[in-house]
């Protein structure tokens, strides 16, 4: 389906934004192409960036996900935040969803990325798992761009190369507050500031990940396409 046949769906800029409304939820996905990179210099910068970051003390790669802390909370001073860089290279990130509000800056590679969201709940995966691509979007930013997303990160979300032979995209992530919606030893982790991006990954059910593999059903969703003028 296309986006202008969607009543959830606001683009503007004339199509460098895009809001999508997540109701019940208060807070809408908002995805906002800011600039426009000489052609490969994104191919370059995502390379050396993914090279630097396996440099940190701080690296892990789980779900596909290369990531490393690079500025820890202080709760003791009422900062929760946590800044976190992170990639997706040739590899589809593992569909999942975590706690708390995210924003993320990133640069995509030469041949651009999706971004998958899907509205149902975790209860519906479970439960309903086809509901898991009955509410599925994609917004699809080309390469050599440079991109901000804002979201709640309890919505089911994937990132996906456009082109499986090139990195998908390099970002900083900033995590409002880590401590958000956790409880038991999980909060404890985080308020000892020994928290990390794998930790708070929740993936979705099996049943659900193994339907979004599948290209012919993606056929289903509804699909944004952004860029500058």
């Amino acid at each position: 389906m296309l986006a202008a046949n969607c009543e959830r769906v606001k683009i503007s800029g004339p199509c460098s934004h895009v809001q999508i409304d997540t109701s019940p939820s208060p807070l809408p996905i908002e995805v906002t192409i800011t600039g426009k990179l000489p052609p490969g210099a994104g191919s370059y910068f995502v390379a050396s960036a993914l090279e630097q970051q396996a440099k940190s003390p701080e690296y892990i790669d789980e779900y596909n996900e290369p990531s490393a802390l690079i500025g820890k909370t202080k709760f003791e001073h009422s900062d929760p935040t946590a800044v976190y860089s992170f990639a997706v290279d040739k590899r589809d990130l593992t569909f999942h969803r975590h706690q708390g509000h995210r924003i993320i800056t990133g640069i995509t590679g030469g041949k651009g990325c999706l971004l998958k969201f899907s509205l149902c709940s975790p209860k519906e995966a479970l439960e309903h798992p086809e509901k898991f691509l009955e509410k599925l979007y994609i917004v699809r930013i080309p390469g050599d761009r440079q991109f901000v997303l804002r979201f709640s990160g309890t919505v089911y979300h994937q990132c996906w190369p456009a082109d499986p032979e090139e990195n998908a995209f390099f970002a900083i992530s900033t995590h409002t507050n880590e401590a958000w919606g956790l409880t038991g030893e999980l909060l404890d982790i985080v308020l000892a500031n020994k928290g990390n991006i794998a930790l708070l990954t929740e993936p979705a059910p099996p049943a659900a990940l193994h339907l979004a593999e599948n290209k012919e059903a993606l056929a289903k969703a509804v699909f944004v396409d952004l860029d500058l003028e």
